[in-house]
């Protein structure tokens, strides 16, 4: 049985597996399009997610 390749929403990359963030500490994405994300790119939005805020 081939396994069905996935497309990461924002980079394009075809993938095994994809991951979204819906609730996190501060973050709420219920209201938004989901986006769903290769591990690099999950991984640089949350890491940018958590950046503390700039002045």
């Amino acid at each position: 049985m081939t396994q069905k390749r996935l497309v990461c929403d924002t980079c394009g990359k075809e993938t095994k597996q994809l991951r979204r963030d819906v609730v996190d500490e501060g973050y709420n994405a219920l209201n938004k399009p989901p986006l769903w994300n290769c591990e690099q790119c999950y991984a640089q939005k949350r890491a940018k997610r958590q950046e503390p805020p700039s002045r």
